[in-house]
């Protein structure tokens, strides 16, 4: 990529320079290196409060700065929530204002906003009616899943059957009726729930799975019944007119199939920066390195914490995708890291580190206490188990 600062501010050539050079150096280890990427894919592996989010609005708005971005040539930031998605967005207007340039030549949105950019565009690739459509969270309580595992129980006696008898049953009505609640309303509907958060967001489809299940040589074929709940939740879903986040991924993942549309969308983007990365799911980095390739090369920079997945209680979303991700940078050289949190001043850390030893002291205090009264107990009993046997020998005698 060539270098170019000509004519994209108010500023001479030389003060941006210098400009620039100052955002660089106010940046720490592993800020600074996000700050001077080039092209290709890089990982930042970063702590949380290691200033994820600021250095990201750094080094986006220096790019948009060397690189003359504009409107049709764009620097795409995506994150997971709106919240995020506008603090990221301020920030990069703040320093692109400090640059004295245009505040253009940048997109930050949700990643989800920006699938439903797509899809909406094209709904014939699409396949998605989003003027009618309702978008839902399936839960394991919500009212869809529930009907999909009353419509595979109605349609798999055998297997239902299998089931409730499980490995032991004595036929006992009562039990019977318990088993039925608890697979009705507790195993199926997670079962259910698991299998469509997992392989939809992987790009697995019903199909797929059910040939998947062909290789499981398990007893009661649980990967089968999870294809089949999975098969009846997408009939379920079409026939009320709902779709799920994933669908939207999905969907402009079959916009962007089309050779000319990705062709048309890849030369609109410059780069794809990706914040919050450890809460990436397959099916959305496979999205995000679609729009950010060109030829041989793909410009996706991606920003996370490989130690947690901060939205896995509601989403897939596992950090040892992101830890894969990391893993191939580093064999190229492309993996920077932010270890330094700045979020505690040291009388903070110090206060939290007193209270972690002091915890840990109490614990070692009480587990001794406890060790020695049961040494204490134990000897008490011997001493009763000698008296006894002294007094029964002396009886005796």
């Amino acid at each position: 990529m060539e270098n170019n600062i000509n004519s994209t501010s108010h500023l001479s050539v030389p003060n941006l320079s210098i400009k620039l050079e100052e955002l660089r150096n106010s940046l720490r280890p592993g800020q600074q290196q996000l700050a001077s990427w080039t092209a290709g894919k890089m990982a930042i592996s970063a702590v949380p409060g290691a200033g994820k989010s600021h250095s990201l609005a750094v080094a986006a708005a220096m790019m948009i700065a060397q690189y003359r971005l504009h409107p049709r040539k764009q620097l795409i930031i995506v994150t997971y929530t709106r919240s995020a998605a506008a603090g990221i967005k301020a920030k990069i207007k703040e320093r692109l204002k400090e640059l004295k340039i245009p505040q253009t030549g940048f997109m930050v949105q949700t990643l989800h906003g920006l699938a439903l950019n797509i899809a909406t565009r094209n709904p014939d690739l699409s396949q998605l009616n989003l003027e009618t459509s309702t978008v839902i969270i399936p839960t394991p309580s919500h009212r869809v899943i529930r009907s999909s595992v009353e419509k595979w129980i109605s349609g798999n006696p055998r297997r239902y059957q299998l089931l409730l008898e499980g490995a032991e049953f004595d036929g006992e009505e009562t039990e019977r009726l318990r088993r039925q609640s608890v697979l009705r309303t507790e195993v199926l509907p997670k079962l259910a729930h698991t299998i469509i958060r997992e392989a939809k967001s992987s790009g697995l489809n019903p199909e797929k799975v059910w040939e998947l299940s062909d290789y499981s040589q398990e007893h009661y074929q649980i990967l089968a019944i999870a294809a089949g709940l999975y098969e009846q939740y997408q009939i379920v879903m079409r026939s009320l007119d709902f779709i799920d986040y994933d669908d939207m991924i999905l969907g402009a993942l079959n916009v962007i199939e089309n050779p000319k549309i990705r062709q048309v969308w890849q030369q609109q983007i410059f780069a794809v920066f990706e914040d919050e990365a450890q809460d990436s799911s397959p099916l959305q980095e496979k999205l995000i390195s679609a729009l950010a390739s060109k030829e041989n090369d793909c410009n996706l920079i991606r920003v996370g914490d490989p130690n947690q997945a901060i939205n896995s209680t509601f989403t897939p979303a596992d950090s040892v995708y992101f830890n894969w991700f990391c893993e191939t940078c580093k064999s190229q050289e492309k993996l920077a890291e932010m270890t330094q949190a700045g979020r505690s001043s040291k009388i903070i850390i110090d206060a939290a580190n007193f209270v972690l030893k002091w915890v840990n002291g109490q614990w070692e205090y009480e587990s001794k206490k406890q060790q020695k009264k049961h040494i204490n107990s134990d000897i008490s009993e011997e001493k009763k188990r000698g008296y006894s046997f002294s007094l029964t020998k002396h009886r005796n005698c």
